[in-house]
């Protein structure tokens, strides 16, 4: 993954900005399960256009040439597809997005399916109610969860069975973790399979990239 900073003045700065990411990607990157399972839809229609950047919305059936979710998918979880739109600067790749209710909760879920890259305001996030997960249920519950820098491993974890590993970003982002090197979590199945999201911040945007 490329190093997306400017070249800081001082080698004693450049270290203790590594340091201090480090320590906060240690801290912050516990990434745990949570309960977020989606209801049928029940009736939810999305408005204010037919794509998310250049990624059409389903609500149930994949379109017509894509195929189903094979492998973990990016999940924004919001009050309203307009709070999930308003930290949306663009949505790209091979994939769809899939749009849902929350079930008992009030909210919308929407999954970016396939290989996917996600531009985010980061600028937005913290404050729009919205959050951002991953979703390792479609064949990855039960296996390992690898976060790495540089090629550097620095935790590993066993991904949940059940429900979404949240991503911290609001808080990864404000440590200088992501600009500073970038992060992937890599996923592997019980079967072997790989799956990779990289994490990485520039200016006023975070970029998610999904891909096996």
């Amino acid at each position: 993954m490329k190093n997306e900073t400017t070249k800081p003045q001082h080698s004693r700065s450049r270290v203790g900005k590594a340091l201090l990411a480090t320590a906060a990607v240690l801290a912050c990157l516990a990434i745990g399960p949570r309960d977020l399972r989606a209801g049928d839809g029940g009736g939810l229609l999305p408005g204010g256009g037919d794509a998310i950047g250049s990624l059409p919305y389903i609500l149930e059936l994949p379109p017509e040439g894509l195929t189903g979710p094979t492998m973990p998918s990016i999940s924004l979880e919001g009050p309203s597809l307009s709070a999930v739109l308003s930290v949306v600067v663009d949505a790209w790749g091979d994939g769809y997005a899939q749009l849902s209710s929350l079930g008992n909760e009030p909210g919308v879920r929407v999954e970016l399916q396939g290989s996917v890259s996600l531009l985010l305001d980061r600028n937005r996030l913290p404050t729009s109610g919205v959050r951002i997960g991953l979703d390792v249920s479609q064949g990855f519950s039960g296996g390992l969860g690898v976060v790495m820098q540089k090629g550097r491993v620095l935790r590993t974890q066993i991904l949940p069975e059940t429900g979404d590993l949240e991503l911290p970003l609001d808080t990864l982002a404000a440590s200088g973790a992501l600009d500073t090197f970038g992060l992937s979590f890599h996923s592997y199945s019980t079967s072997m399979h790989h799956h990779v999201l990289d994490m990485v911040g520039s200016g006023g945007t975070i970029r998610l990239s999904s891909h096996p």
